[in-house]
């Protein structure tokens, strides 16, 4: 796993004891360095990245629910710029 492309949040959480490396239960942010190729789509979409159905092919900011082993196969890949761990959204004041 490159740790390098992961926040903070997100390393703990991969890293967390007990947690099932198949479980696909971190929201995750993916930011890619370009845009991606039919190719790039597919294994984004075989990860469980939301939006990477091929709509929009100019987005490279995602959003999905993946494994431990999601995020780690996904750091390995060149195009992928990091991994951020989703947090819940407040309103502001």
């Amino acid at each position: 796993m490159d740790y390098g492309k992961l926040d903070a949040a997100l390393s703990l959480a991969v890293d967390a004891e007990g947690r099932d490396p198949a479980a696909r239960d971190l929201s995750v942010l993916v930011r890619l360095t370009q845009r991606p190729s039919p190719e790039q789509w597919q294994r984004l979409r075989g990860a469980g990245v939301e939006g990477a159905d091929g709509e929009g092919p100019d987005r490279t900011v995602l959003t999905g629910t993946l494994s431990r082993r999601d995020v780690e196969s996904l750091s390995a890949e060149p195009w992928v710029h990091s991994l951020s761990l989703s947090g819940s959204r407040r309103p502001t004041r």
